[in-house]
């Protein structure tokens, strides 16, 4: 599971220095966005190139989301290619795992998402990473299985996902999206707990 979150800041950086500096699409027009998910149970094999395994395990949410700092504006040589045009949003979100463990969970999070990347003709992305809190309901069972450790309702929250949209529809995106939960290294929760969860996202523009 942190080698999942370690590939993905990396990939995060990695779209960050590759933005163009050619003419930027306009920033995102959206102060309140809702997002309906679904993911399924995932483990890598290995670091790089080892594949994945999934099981039979599923997570169904709805999240709310604010911008809070639509647009950054930093005069900062290396920085500020990376943040500029960035924006800083809170998130709470809250689903329900199926298959191998039932139970509720609520994450709490800040998200930064980098400036609009323009793709081919009318297609736009973007990328995000959000870094909170997440609550089971009650305890995981086939989390805790899995880890052959003992489950724990509290544990950090990490979030990463690309953003696509189009021209036409500029309120309506997909958004695949990794869903991470963990005990930083150890620190709150055993080495090794946790889960990641892979899927795809439906999100709306509220106003």
């Amino acid at each position: 599971m942190r080698r999942l979150a370690m590939i993905g800041a990396a990939a995060l950086g990695a779209c960050g220095l590759a933005l163009p500096a050619a003419a930027e699409p306009p920033a995102r027009d959206r102060s309140w966005f809702a997002t309906a998910y679904h993911g399924q149970w995932m483990k890598p094999r290995g670091f790089i190139g080892g594949g994945f395994e999934t099981e039979n395990s599923h997570f169904t949410s709805l999240a709310l989301s604010r911008v809070l700092v639509p647009e950054l504006r930093l005069d900062l040589p290396v920085v500020g290619r990376l943040l500029d045009g960035a924006s800083i949003e809170l998130e709470g979100q809250f689903g329900w795992h199926t298959g191998l463990q039932r139970h509720g969970e609520a994450t709490l999070a800040l998200a930064l998402r980098s400036r609009e990347i323009t793709l081919i003709g009318p297609w736009r992305m973007n990328v995000a990473v959000a870094e909170g809190l997440s609550y089971a309901l009650s305890r995981p069972t086939y989390e805790g299985l899995v880890n052959n450790e003992q489950p724990r309702k509290f544990m950090n929250y990490l979030a990463f996902e690309a953003e696509f949209s189009h021209a036409a529809l500029p309120q309506l995106t997909l958004v695949p999206r990794l869903h991470h939960r963990s005990g930083i290294f150890g620190v709150i929760a055993p080495q090794g707990s946790g889960s990641d969860f892979f899927g795809l996202g439906l999100r709306l523009a509220l106003q």
